[in-house]
């Protein structure tokens, strides 16, 4: 784990979220799971601002993945519909 206070805060809902997402089957079954995770990370981007912290800095990495495959499973479930 990451040593960053802000996602250590967020991991426990980050986690469930994604846990969700992969039991659910299909795109249709993920999209309310992911606009949930695309949210919460959105929030904690937020909440770290401007940093030089090394930790801080692989958090946000971890958080840009997590925004990006989110957002891949929300495009997946528009071209479903």
């Amino acid at each position: 784990m990451i040593p960053c206070p802000i996602c250590q805060r967020a991991n426990p809902v980050i986690e469930s979220l994604n846990k969700q997402i992969n039991q659910a089957r299909g795109p249709k079954e993920k999209a309310p799971f992911a606009k949930q995770l695309l949210t919460k990370v959105e929030d904690v981007l937020a909440e770290h601002g401007p940093t030089g912290d090394p930790a801080a800095k692989a958090c946000l990495s971890v958080l840009g993945l997590r925004k990006t495959t989110v957002e891949l499973i929300l495009k997946a479930q528009k071209l479903a519909d």
